[in-house]
């Protein structure tokens, strides 16, 4: 039996095609696959820095190499999709991730380990951000809500997954095969990708891409990122604080070279006419922030409880699912919710991710223990911290995340154009992972540099999770320059 739209009504859309959901869950699985490996090495990082011997700066590389080389490269990536076809440069992505996966399960030596870790966030790079592209592309701006709204739940439960597997292969195998399992996944994802993905845009509407531009911006963020790496290894020597300031006058040169091109009509690295866009602007500040708290949380929990309490992988994997079942539980909810208000439903959900990293810093002060053994990768300390006393701090703080995520990406990105597409996202994407790798650096220096002053690692672990609690109340503050409002079919939107 049809449905006929009924006299006087406007007609309903067409439903997607079936080939935009072949495109949906194609993109999901290569998106999957890199927030299985990130997830993952979460919980893997205390293993692999106890297996190598790395130093405090290499444990540091490892788990940040990825996350810089990912950032510094995401709009890059954006950009050579629009230019090179966001189809050829998923494949190409896959083909380099897997690669990568593979030097990083051979590595010997923890510099060995980092250089295949900035490689394998690099290919990341190229794929990553065609995927979002991907699914606003097959679904069209009347149904991308629903795309996304099976693209949210299924990263969370790829978060909710990573640490488990990260876990069960530590305990029972090895850390290397966190990244051998990346190998048949790449493959299967690489096979689909070729057969469902669309050839993309015509070569004659496609821009060019701006080198010197892509050095520039890639220039500011390594002169701010590098020194807050390493800057502790070297005893804040002056030079590193130079090369933080240095990165100011590097980044407004790369705006001046942006508008320069935007004059006279040539491509520049960056749409420079998405940062007129309130939506656009306000939007990059708060994913800059938000994830930057994520990432510091993420830091804390396992180093706290495998490093210092002595926790095995997959405890702590298991007890930080805690964290995801709370995002899945309230992205329905945040979905029901958002018909009136998008804008207060995500900032609900800063809140209470504030609320969730100060329970933790109480739960952690409240069980602290000065009694120490000696374990079997050093001293270990006492505490009465449990998988169920940490349970309420990460389920409230999973449901603050479920109710973010629900809305952050129709309000950034509904309007914007599909010319300006590659650019926003990858934009999105590269603000995303420079803020989570910044804040990890800050938070690791924090905790590493605290305890190596003679604190406690619990005294260590409530100052960064207050700090984390205070940087999301500062998120909330920035949230009010988003659009409360969503687009209209012209795409323009109202505030």
């Amino acid at each position: 039996m049809s449905v006929t739209s009924r006299p006087g009504l406007p007609a309903a859309p067409p439903a997607p095609p079936r080939a935009a959901w072949a495109v949906l869950f194609t993109v999901l699985g290569a998106a999957m696959a890199d927030l299985l490996d990130a997830t993952a090495m979460n919980v893997a990082a205390p293993a692999i820095h106890n297996d190598l011997g790395a130093s405090g700066a290499e444990f540091q590389w490892i788990s940040i190499g990825y996350l810089l080389a990912f950032a510094v490269l995401l709009l890059a990536g954006g950009r050579l999709g629009d230019i090179a076809g966001r189809r050829r440069m998923l494949l190409i992505g896959l083909a380099g991730f897997a690669l990568t996966s593979a030097a990083c399960a051979v590595a010997q030596s923890p510099v060995q380990l980092i250089v295949a870790r900035l490689l394998q966030g690099g290919a990341a790079a190229m794929m990553v951000p065609q995927c979002i592209s991907l699914i606003r592309e097959s679904f069209g701006e009347e149904h991308s809500a629903k795309a996304f709204a099976v693209f949210g739940p299924f990263m969370s439960l790829s978060s909710a997954a990573g640490p488990i597997l990260g876990g069960t292969l530590i305990t029972y195998a090895s850390w290397r095969w966190i990244f051998v399992i990346n190998l048949p996944v790449c493959l299967a994802v690489y096979l689909a990708a070729r057969r469902t993905l669309p050839a993309g845009q015509r070569p004659g509407t496609r821009p060019r891409l701006d080198c010197v531009g892509m050095v520039l911006c890639s220039v500011a963020v390594a002169l701010f990122v590098y020194p807050v790496i390493q800057g502790r290894e070297y005893q804040w020597a002056w030079w590193t604080w130079a090369m933080m300031l240095s990165s100011v006058p590097a980044l407004a040169l790369f705006a001046l070279h942006a508008r320069n091109r935007h004059r006279r009509r040539l491509d520049a690295f960056i749409e420079t006419s998405l940062f007129r866009r309130r939506s656009f602007t306000g939007g990059a500040v708060v994913v800059f922030l938000f994830f930057g708290a994520c990432s510091g949380a993420f830091i804390i929990y396992p180093v706290l409880v495998q490093l210092y309490v002595g926790w095995s992988p997959i405890r702590s994997g298991l007890t930080g699912t805690w964290w995801p079942v709370g995002t899945i539980a309230a992205m329905g909810i945040g979905h029901l919710l958002a018909k009136r208000s998008p804008r207060l439903v995500l900032q609900i959900g800063i809140l209470a991710q504030a609320l969730g990293m100060g329970l933790a810093a109480l739960t952690v002060a409240a069980t602290a223990r000065t009694t120490t053994h000696q374990g079997p990768h050093g001293l270990l300390f006492d505490s009465g911290l449990t998988s169920f006393n940490l349970a309420p701090a990460l389920l409230v703080a999973g449901v603050g995340t479920g109710l973010f995520f629900g809305q952050f990406l129709n309000l950034v990105l509904s309007r914007v154009s599909d010319r300006e597409l590659g650019s926003a996202t990858g934009a999105v994407n590269a603000l995303q992972q420079l803020g989570g790798a910044v804040a990890a650096a800050i938070f690791s220096t924090v905790i590493f540099d605290r305890i190596g002053r003679g604190a406690s690692p619990f005294a260590a672990g409530e100052l960064a999770y207050w700090l984390c609690a205070a940087l999301l109340v500062v998120t909330w503050a920035a949230s009010f320059a988003l659009p409360n409002g969503s687009a209209t079919a012209d795409g323009k939107g109202t505030d």
